[in-house]
């Protein structure tokens, strides 16, 4: 048991320290004081809620379904601390969590995502966003119904579509309703992000986890072109019944 806890702590720590390694060296840091900060707290915060995590994953028993209580919660507090600072003069906000690295300092995102900053936009449309984020959250969610049916419900594939409908879900309410999102924690001199981007973070995290706690890296890396194709076949095939009893059962009511 001490081996699972200490690989999937090893596990987030590693992923924080080889994206911000790139981060880094893009950026040429080469402030000491700055680094060990900006490298070893958001680690061990994260290598924390593996070990948290782990635990649960070993002490609870998994439930089929949505957890509706979980998603509630999680969109509440997302939603509270921006309705809170859209309260504030949040523009003028500016708090230093850990100097010279971390910083609570609120930026409206007008692009509804932080991809379109990454990809450099300068402007974007809010319908188109929901349009696509909706999309992506059906092909999600049917890859996760037809990943439970095939093989197992774990603890991390099942934290993994909770995670990830919160901070879609978060994501569609900002652009409908704010206009875009209100991210207000600050990692100079990098980005700026909120706690939806956490949820998305840790929902990619969980999907690592799961694809080492059942050798899934392996199988894929060995498996015959020819199954492959099967695969992909029987996935699509599986989307398309599944959304079609979907519009029976809706017919139905």
């Amino acid at each position: 048991m001490l081996r699972i806890y200490l690989r999937n702590i090893a596990l987030f720590f590693a992923v924080w320290i080889l994206v911000m390694v790139i981060y880094a060296v893009s950026n040429r840091v080469s402030d000491l004081n700055y680094l060990w900060k900006f490298f070893l707290l958001p680690a061990l915060f994260l290598g924390f809620l593996a070990a948290l995590a782990t635990f649960l994953e070993q002490t609870s028993r998994v439930k089929k379904g949505i957890n509706w209580i979980f998603l509630l919660g999680a969109l509440a507090v997302d939603q509270g601390i921006k309705a809170y600072l859209f309260s504030l003069e949040w523009e003028t906000l500016s708090i230093a969590l850990i100097e010279p690295v971390f910083y609570i300092q609120p930026t409206h995102n007008t692009l509804g995502s932080y991809l379109w900053v990454l990809l450099g936009l300068k402007q974007g449309s809010h319908l188109l966003n929901i349009i696509l984020f909706t999309l992506v959250g059906i092909i999600f969610i049917e890859g996760w119904r037809f990943y439970v049916k095939r093989k197992r419900n774990s603890f991390w594939i099942n934290g993994f579509i909770h995670l990830f409908l919160a901070g879609l879900l978060a994501n569609l309410i900002d652009n409908a309703f704010w206009g875009g999102s209100l991210d207000y924690i600050t990692i100079k001199p990098f980005y700026t992000f909120d706690l939806k981007d956490l949820y998305i973070t840790l929902c990619e995290l969980f999907i690592l986890a799961e694809l080492l706690d059942n050798k899934l890296l392996k199988r894929l890396y060995k498996m015959p072109g020819e199954e492959s194709r099967q695969l992909n076949r029987d996935f699509f095939h599986f989307i398309r019944q599944d959304l079609r009893i979907g519009k029976k059962k809706k017919d139905k009511d």
